[in-house]
């Protein structure tokens, strides 16, 4: 009885373990990210970006207002701006200010009409000077403001709630970490509250992520902007390089992906390799903690599970195993029960699937293949000089030439090279050009 009853009690102990504690609270922007750092790291970038490292600047710019500080303020928000800046309240001084700017300017500074729904600490719509530009006169005389102590002090007054704001719709936005924030607080500050909603869902449709995935890599991030770039669905790409290597370069923040062997930027497998790694899915956490191995060749076992973490880790709905190399136990034992499953793989005979022989070119190639329902070749001809219609390969190949997954390089464009063992660099820039790219 007594051992019943001690049995009876561990039961209900797991199961309260598996209850979530009452009031257990979601963590929060202010209870993951150091705020401070934060804010001090996206003045330093606004600063050197916006404003080429001054606080004086101020310009007229080409959409026809005037532009000024370390954040780039226009219409509203250099009205804002300068109004904080003759406000006791806000740091300011009115008296210096007028002396600066001179009593008609900065009576229209200070009575300028906003909407009666705003307040000085809430973001102005655009369109309240919004084609407001400045006289010579009145640029330098802003300009000597914006430079001067108080000037300073104001802008990151100012700058802070800008900052802490933009995190905070970047946080709501599924954005989670340091580095990715300031690329948010940076594409918020440029499109404005209303154009980031149109540049987050070009880059969530860019890089195949739902609604609630969470961006949790600057690589990633940056990324589907040069894909949605390239679709034409996202604007002023080569600013948006600046500030991702300002993040990742100046401020040396951690980015999310953590390989010291990456291939340079412009390498045909770097994108694929930062896809294969960020993924909802993740198609592959590295050799180690800190490496990618590009050069290393694959296995069969692995090339299957590649295949199947980039097809969403798929449960397989059959426990059918045909082969005698496949066990249970096995860490690909799910990868290739769903490719047989499917029909992606025969095996090597009736009785093997071969894990540990190494994957070939035209093998990976025939595994897309048959995952893409085993189209025809397409049209477009044969540009391989070793691949002929008599191949068991040839249809596969020529698709996914015509298709447009081949990285460009194989035999100098001349060569397919048929038998060639296939690098992880190579099979992730295979998987990432018909998961992300290719007409398949």
């Amino acid at each position: 009885m007594k051992k019943r009853i001690i049995a009876i009690l561990l039961v209900l102990c797991m199961c309260f373990s598996l209850v979530p504690a009452v009031g257990a609270e979601e963590p929060t922007l202010q209870s993951t990210i150091d705020m401070d750092k934060l804010v001090e790291h996206g003045i330093s970038m606004f600063k050197a970006l916006e404003a080429g490292g001054r606080y004086d600047t101020v310009v007229n710019t080409s959409v026809g207002c005037v532009g000024m500080g370390i954040m780039g303020w226009i219409n509203s928000a250099a009205l804002q701006l300068l109004r904080w800046c003759g406000t006791e309240s806000k740091g300011g001084d009115p008296e210096y200010c007028k002396s600066i700017l001179g009593e008609e300017l900065f009576n229209e500074v200070m009575n300028a009409p906003i909407p009666s729904w705003c307040t000085n600490d809430l973001i102005p719509l655009w369109g309240y000077w919004g084609d407001r530009e400045f006289t010579d006169e009145e640029l330098a005389a802003a300009s000597k403001l914006l430079g001067s102590e108080l000037g300073i002090r104001v802008q990151h007054n100012l700058a802070k709630l800008y900052i802490t704001r933009e995190a905070q719709n970047g946080w709501d936005a599924g954005v989670r970490t340091e580095a990715a924030l300031l690329y948010y607080c940076s594409a918020e500050n440029h499109y404005g509250a209303y154009g980031v909603q149109s540049f987050m869902s070009a880059v969530r449709t860019a890089l195949h992520y739902g609604t609630n995935t969470q961006i949790t890599s600057l690589e990633a991030f940056h990324l589907g902007t040069k894909l949605g770039a390239q679709a034409g669905t996202v604007s002023t790409y080569d600013y948006r390089t600046r500030v991702y290597h300002y993040i990742k370069d100046t401020l040396q923040l951690p980015t999310g992906v953590p390989f010291t062997d990456l291939p340079s930027e412009d390498h045909w497998a770097y994108d694929a390799i930062i896809w294969a790694y960020t993924t909802p899915s993740r198609v592959t956490a590295g050799t180690t903690t800190t490496t990618f191995s590009p050069d290393l060749i694959l296995d069969r076992a692995q090339a299957v599970t590649f295949l199947w973490a980039a097809a969403g880790r798929p449960t397989p709905t059959s426990n059918v195993n045909p082969f005698e190399d496949v066990s249970e136990g096995d860490w690909f034992y799910t990868p290739v029960l769903w490719a047989v499953e499917h029909h992606y793989t025969a095996g090597t005979t009736a009785t093997t699937f071969s894990p540990e022989i190494t994957v070939t070119t035209s093998q990976m190639l025939t595994f897309l293949w048959a995952l893409a329902g085993r189209p025809s070749a397409g049209s477009g001809g044969n540009p391989f000089q070793d691949v002929s219609s008599g191949d068991w390969f040839y249809t596969p190949v020529l698709w996914a030439s015509h298709a447009g997954l081949l990285v460009g390089n194989e035999g100098h464009g001349k060569l397919l090279e048929p038998d060639t063992p296939c690098s992880r660099a190579y099979v992730v820039t295979y998987l990432f050009h018909y998961f992300m790219n290719a007409e398949h």
